[in-house]
């Protein structure tokens, strides 16, 4: 109230001045005209000192709700750490009990399994030592080696306590193994998958393939299965010398981060969203500005496109989404519910249902032609910042930045769509920034912090493997149309291109500054890759 009688009163005097102004000309006397001006400019001081005050205030409670929402991430982060490692103490009592109930006469293959079994856990700890050196937590890095050390000097003990007979049989048996390794003691025996593991060793060719493809395998930490396979289509039909890139375009119109990028079912049409509050419509061939739509308050954060390409949803930081018609522009409807930036949105095949991400921790459900709010998914999944749906609609897998990958399966048989927990996928310490299911819907790809991709297997929540891909957060993950090609795109300024079934690095494109790469979308034809950059600009790439 008092700021506006200030307000009113600096008007009401430089009205006066003006009068002044007037009636000291009229009658050659400047008091009438200094009086008035001066205490206008004295008044327009005052309310510029009291805005300034109030500017402060606000930016210092911005700032601390920041600084709080980065301490809640760390608690969360650290949570789960402590979650992770107290869970790994209690596997060594059953390690121990199989080693104090052998029989004299040991088999080789159970030795085989549980000597993999201790190298597995000795080096899932040494996994969480290296996430926390990298976190920059010293203290409780020099904590936890503190345990495995003494971890170690336990299993030592426990060694130097078995029978004379038992360490003679197993030096016998590990020498065994270094100079012929049966396959049974690469990995520990388990049940038969539908879908060949990622990175599978294939000892003999199949004579077919026309080239030797070498590749490293990804991490050692993860037990793989391996079984022989045939080549993949894309490495018979198109050499891995031939996959090569030209720069086509770059798109220039946005003035802040690009986040989320789209390409239209029939790759005609490029969708770009950005912090600056607006989205754009680009010609994909000429890269041609078609329109731009603005009626986002705060900066758009994600973008899903509706498989007939008459829709488009956006999620946004001022906590909404809007729903607009594809062929005009205009917004259909804004759906309100979420209470926190809206991060992820994802649209079923059939074009019926919108999945929905929020830092508020919800997942929610909306019948997409008419926005009405369905039900929520989930109440209490974590600040989520990455969803995915496998391409039966059925199963959502949703992470965020507590590390957490969860699969809910949807249930939309009933008048009103649910869902049902359905498994947890565990195996990653780092945050999620990503997520992609491959179009088989076999397996889940998740871009983390930590530079790494981590494939699950979708249907026993088995982690395959992982793969170091970038220096910096992996903030974006595609597969190919055809599942054979992973492309990643990284807080480095790189886009990499990977073959799935050898883990082999086919191309990297760079953005010509240092930005990072907050978002890629591949076309439907597989001929195009788009990267969306935090310098405001959309590059695009054609296969040659």
């Amino acid at each position: 109230m008092l700021n506006h009688r200030l307000q009113i009163a600096e008007y009401v005097f430089m009205a006066g001045s003006v009068i002044g102004w007037i009636v000291a000309i009229a009658s050659g006397q400047l008091i009438y005209a200094a009086v008035p001006t001066s205490l206008a400019l004295l008044l327009n001081l005052i309310n510029r000192l009291r805005l300034e005050q109030r500017l402060r205030r606000r930016i210092s409670s911005v700032m601390a709700q920041v600084y709080r929402q980065q301490d809640e991430n760390q608690i969360l982060q650290e949570q789960q750490i402590k979650k992770e490692i107290a869970s790994l103490p209690t596997q060594f009592p059953g390690l121990f009990s199989q080693l104090e109930a052998y029989n004299a006469q040991p088999d080789d293959l159970q030795v085989a399994q549980l000597k993999a079994q201790l190298a597995n856990l000795e080096q899932s700890l040494n996994n969480v030592v290296q996430y926390l050196n990298s976190a920059s937590l010293p203290a409780r890095v020099e904590k936890l080696e503190k345990a495995i050390a003494d971890s170690t000097a336990e299993l030592a003990r426990i060694h130097r306590q078995l029978p004379d007979s038992w360490k003679s049989r197993m030096e016998e048996i590990e020498r065994q193994l270094q100079a012929n390794p049966p396959e049974e003691a690469q990995a520990p025996p388990s049940k038969a998958v539908s879908q060949p593991s990622l990175f599978p060793t294939n000892p003999e060719p199949a004579p077919v393939e026309t080239q030797s493809v070498s590749s490293p395998p990804l991490t050692e930490s993860a037990p793989v299965e391996t079984q022989s396979v045939s080549s993949s289509p894309l490495t018979e039909s198109v050499p891995v010398s031939q996959l090569n890139w030209r720069h086509l375009h770059t798109l220039t119109g946005h003035s802040d981060w690009v986040s989320s990028i789209a390409i239209s079912p029939d790759g005609k049409t490029l969708v770009s969203g950005s912090f600056d509050k607006t989205i754009k419509l680009w010609e994909l061939a000429t890269g041609t500005l078609i329109r731009t739509l603005s009626k986002h308050t705060k900066g758009i954060l994600c973008l899903a496109l509706s498989s007939d390409g008459q829709t488009l949803a956006s999620g946004s930081f001022d906590e909404t989404i809007k729903l607009w018609r594809w062929n005009t522009g205009k917004v259909k409807k804004t759906l309100t519910g979420h209470s926190g930036s809206v991060r992820s949105l994802a649209i079923t095949t059939d074009g019926e249902i919108l999945i929905s991400g929020s830092f508020d921790e919800t997942i929610k459900l909306w019948h997409l032609n008419t926005g009405k709010f369905l039900s929520d998914v989930a109440q209490n999944a974590g600040a989520v910042a990455a969803i995915a749906l496998t391409p039966d609609g059925q199963t959502i897998a949703s992470g965020g930045s507590d590390g957490i990958i969860t699969l809910r399966q949807l249930d939309t048989t009933e008048t009103e769509t649910t869902s049902a927990f359905a498994l947890t996928l565990t195996g990653n310490v780092s945050s999620i920034c990503s997520l992609a299911i491959s179009p088989d819907g076999e397996i889940v790809a998740a871009g983390c912090t930590d530079g790494n991709v981590k494939f699950w297997q979708l249907g026993t929540g088995e982690l395959l493997n992982a793969l170091n891909v970038h220096l910096e957060p992996v903030m974006s993950v595609v597969f190919s149309v055809d599942g054979e090609i992973l492309i990643t795109g990284g807080a480095d300024g790189t886009i990499k291109i990977w073959q799935l079934q050898t883990g082999q690095q086919l191309a990297v494109l760079t953005h010509d500054s240092a930005s990072s790469v907050m978002s890629v979308a591949m076309s439907p034809d597989s001929q195009l890759i788009a990267g969306a950059g935090a310098d405001g600009t959309v590059k695009i790439w054609q296969r040659e």
